[in-house]
């Protein structure tokens, strides 16, 4: 039934594929915080910039990752871009959605060479999206909203990584990479809850060395190692800082413990962290319930269980964080261009040259 579903989903528009998709009832509860934000981004009445304004709100308060939280906020000198798609638009067809992402995508990297966009939303928004269920047809919507932004790559594949490519002009003008994942509200309670939104679909674009360097670049940060240590003090904060929205529901990451003393001896010096942060944690590796680059990941986008047994998932052991570091890599290398970038001449800032990447529930290889 997949197979055919899927034949069948590549000849349809995204408005017709929502038209077939599954959906919950609507006033399904996604969460206490989430129902009160669906209020007013679901409101046909409320201006477009009214709903993106309600959505900043809760993700200044409720998204796991801090770097978003912080961003909505316009904290820490992290700049966001939002391009806002609701339904009516998505019925002008596939070429009139990408086309408007496509504009929103070049103007937001134009924001980036200046140091002042470090991260991107692209939301789909409407009642019609935000009640999708986990399974098939969510799963080809993931696909078909990840081709009209990814044109360069389309069709993309699931379980693969893709990259952005964001410019910063300092002197002459580099590529740094940037990370790209899908959320969507009826990943409440499941094993991707930690994906959750209200409102709709949404793709989110986001390079901490971008920020890190844009810091140094505009004077908010002494050294690019100072501002590195930004970053990887949002990172170990966001990781295990997930569940919200439900009492019973764990982070869907955590921190690896760390039993190698010289690793541990090496750790950058952070402040004080929080409690889900355990002494001992490991600035190298950390575990997930799914691979945390992955644009399109298959089992946790068909998969609705609600309340799941944790301890039963696939666990992802291998997620590095220690690619946040001042060390400069070789091109090709995995790390390359994520805190020292690409040099690349004027003309080519609006192009991305990063090759995708199969994720392997492993340990990376030549590392």
């Amino acid at each position: 039934m997949l197979i055919d579903l899927e034949t069948y989903s590549r000849t349809l528009s995204l408005h017709e594929l929502l038209e077939h998709a599954e959906r919950h009832e609507p006033g399904t509860s996604f969460g206490a915080d989430i129902d009160a934000a669906n209020a007013e981004l679901l409101d046909p009445l409320k201006r477009r910039e009214d709903r993106c304004a309600a959505f900043l709100n809760w993700a200044s308060r409720h998204q796991p990752c801090l770097f978003g939280r912080l961003g909505a906020r316009g904290m820490q000198g992290i700049g966001i871009d939002v391009c806002w798609i609701d339904e009516a638009e998505i019925a002008c067809g596939d070429d009139h959605v990408r086309d408007k992402i496509q504009r929103a995508r070049r103007a937001w990297k134009e924001n980036a060479a200046e140091g002042m966009a470090h991260g991107f939303l692209i939301m789909f928004n409407g009642p019609r999206l935000a009640f999708l269920k986990p399974g098939p047809s969510l799963l080809a919507i993931c696909e078909r909203i990840a081709n009209l932004y990814l044109v360069e790559h389309a069709p993309i594949e699931r379980d693969v990584i893709y990259t952005e490519s964001l410019p910063l002009r300092d002197g002459g003008v580099a590529l740094f990479k940037a990370g790209i994942n899908i959320f969507y509200p009826s990943a409440h309670r499941t094993r991707n809850h930690d994906r959750r939104i209200p409102g709709g679909l949404m793709i989110s674009v986001n390079s901490p060395g971008h920020w890190a360097n844009s810091l140094v670049k505009r004077g908010l940060s002494g050294s690019l190692t100072e501002a590195i240590d930004k970053v990887m003090e949002t990172a170990v904060r966001s990781i295990g800082n997930g569940g919200i929205g439900h009492d019973a529901m764990p982070s869907c990451s955590w921190h690896n413990r760390e039993d190698d003393p010289r690793a541990l001896e090496r750790r950058r010096r952070l402040p004080k962290l929080p409690r889900y942060v355990p002494d001992d944690y490991s600035q190298r590796v950390y575990g997930a319930l799914y691979h945390t680059d992955v644009l399109v990941p298959t089992e946790v986008t068909l998969d609705g269980t609600i309340d799941p047994d944790v301890s039963a998932c696939e666990h992802w052991l291998h997620l590095i964080l220690d690619y946040i570091s001042e060390a400069e890599c070789a091109p090709g290398h995995v790390n390359y261009a994520l805190f020292h970038g690409h040099p690349i001449p004027e003309e080519a800032m609006f192009h991305n040259p990063w090759p995708p990447r199969r994720a392997v529930n492993a340990p990376l290889a030549d590392y």
